[in-house]
């Protein structure tokens, strides 16, 4: 029988910012540097490293899988471990659909946001 790791303390201790930094993104940008930015961080905490950056993950909100990882991240055996065992994939997907969303309504109403810009 296989166990499987959770990750489920990782996606609560970076949660509440992740949330907070998508909900205040004024434009995609923000959403997309919010994303890769988390991703990046989650995984330095994970193999105890400061190697990996927002470059390395890629956010696409208009595929069916919203992100991608850069060839460090997918080379690096630990990451693969705990993508195969674990629930990290879904931690990163649930995380991605939440982005997505944003993303979606940030292109949907540029007005709504941009008043609200103005008004702060």
């Amino acid at each position: 029988m296989t166990t499987q790791v959770s990750f489920s303390k990782l996606e609560k201790s970076y949660a509440p910012d992740f949330r907070n930094k998508i909900s205040t993104a004024r434009n995609t940008n923000e959403v997309y540097n919010a994303f890769c930015h988390t991703v990046a961080s989650m995984f330095n905490e994970l193999t105890d490293s400061h190697k990996f950056r927002e470059t390395d993950i890629d956010f696409y909100p208009e595929r069916d899988c919203h992100y991608e990882l850069g060839t460090s991240m997918k080379c690096e055996p630990l990451i693969q471990e705990c993508l195969e065992t674990s629930d990290l994939s879904r931690i990163l997907d649930d995380m991605a659909q939440t982005a997505t969303n944003r993303h979606t309504h940030l292109m949907k109403h540029p007005g709504k946001t941009n008043a609200k810009i103005m008004r702060h």
